[in-house]
C-alpha cells in the first residue's frame, strides 16, 4: 500500500514537469513580444528563436538584428507589432527562411521623435548630407546594449551576427551602428539608407552591401553613392550598389528579399 501511494505521489510531482519542458520549445514563426530595461531606458521589441530552440540550448545561433523604416514606428504608445509588417520581418516568418537560415532575429521599434540614428530627410530640392560626428539617439544605444544583452544571456554565435536595416530610417541606423560598433558585426545590409562618407573608414574591412531606389528621395542615390566611394578609397570589397529604380521604399525592401542571394550572402559571412 506504501509504495502504491508512493507510486501516485511521485506521478503527481513529476507530471506537471513534463509539459513545462514541451512549452519551453519557440515556435519558429512566431515573433515574440519582450521589453527590454537598460538603466532606466525601455526598447520594446519581438524575437524569433530558431527551430528546436529553449533557453538552455547548447547549440550557438546566428544572430539577426532587422531595423526598421519610418512607416513602422511607433504611434502614441509603442505597440510593438508594426514593425512585423515590413518585408524583411515576413521573409523571417516564412517557414523555409528558419528551416535554410536558423537564427535568432530580433526586431526593436523606434519612436518618430528618436530614430535608429540622426537623420533628416532630405527633399527633390535639398540634400541634406549626414552629420559628420553625429550623438547617438537613445533607440541607437539601446539597440547596442539589447545586442550586448543576447550575446551574454543567449546562445549566440559572436561571430556571426548581422544587421539589415530598411528605408531611410532603418538603413542609416545599421550603418551608424556598425561604424560604431565594427568588430560586433559579421555583415551589414543597408536597404535605402547611408551615413556621413567620413565616418565609414572603421567598416572597411566588414562585408557591407547597399540596395537603394533612385527614386526615394529622403535618402538620394548620391548620398548612398558618396558611402560607397569613401568604402572603396578605403579598400572596402564593398560590391556595386543595387538600385532597384522607380521602386517605393516597401517595393524595394520587398524585391530585395526576393533576391535568391540574399541570405546565402549574409550568413555565408563569419568574423
Amino acid at each position: 500500500m506504501k509504495k502504491c501511494c508512493l507510486a501516485i505521489l511521485m506521478a503527481l510531482i513529476i507530471s506537471p514537469i513534463v509539459p513545462l519542458f514541451a512549452q519551453d520549445k519557440k515556435n519558429p514563426q512566431v515573433f515574440y513580444g519582450r521589453v527590454f530595461r537598460s538603466q532606466g531606458d525601455t526598447l520594446f521589441y519581438r524575437v524569433l528563436y530558431p527551430k528546436g530552440y529553449t533557453e538552455n540550448s547548447r547549440s550557438k545561433y546566428p544572430l539577426v538584428v532587422v531595423l526598421h523604416g519610418e512607416k513602422w514606428c511607433k504611434e502614441g504608445q509603442f505597440d510593438n507589432t508594426k514593425q512585423l509588417n515590413s518585408p524583411v520581418a515576413e521573409l523571417f516568418k516564412r517557414p523555409e527562411t528558419h528551416d535554410s537560415f536558423p537564427a535568432i532575429v530580433i526586431i526593436p521599434q523606434c519612436d518618430f521623435d528618436d530614430p535608429w540614428a540622426q537623420f533628416t530627410p532630405s527633399d527633390s530640392a535639398n540634400v541634406v548630407p549626414f552629420p559628420s560626428d553625429p550623438e547617438q539617439t537613445y533607440s541607437g544605444e539601446l539597440t547596442e546594449r539589447l545586442i550586448n544583452y543576447y550575446v551574454k544571456h543567449h546562445p549566440v554565435d559572436k561571430n556571426r551576427i548581422y544587421m539589415i536595416g530598411q528605408g531611410a530610417y532603418g538603413g542609416s541606423g545599421a550603418l551608424d551602428l556598425a561604424v560604431r560598433n565594427p568588430d560586433m558585426f559579421a555583415a551589414v545590409v543597408s536597404i535605402g539608407g547611408a551615413v556621413c562618407p567620413d565616418r565609414v573608414k572603421s567598416i572597411k574591412k566588414l562585408p557591407v552591401r547597399l540596395y537603394t531606389s533612385s527614386s526615394c528621395k529622403e535618402v538620394p542615390l548620391t548620398l548612398i553613392q558618396d558611402v560607397y566611394i569613401s568604402l572603396k578609397m578605403y579598400g572596402s570589397t564593398v560590391e556595386p550598389i543595387v538600385d532597384f529604380s522607380n521602386m517605393s521604399e516597401d517595393e524595394c525592401a520587398a524585391t530585395v528579399t526576393t533576391t535568391p542571394d540574399f541570405l546565402r550572402w549574409i550568413f555565408s559571412k563569419k568574423k
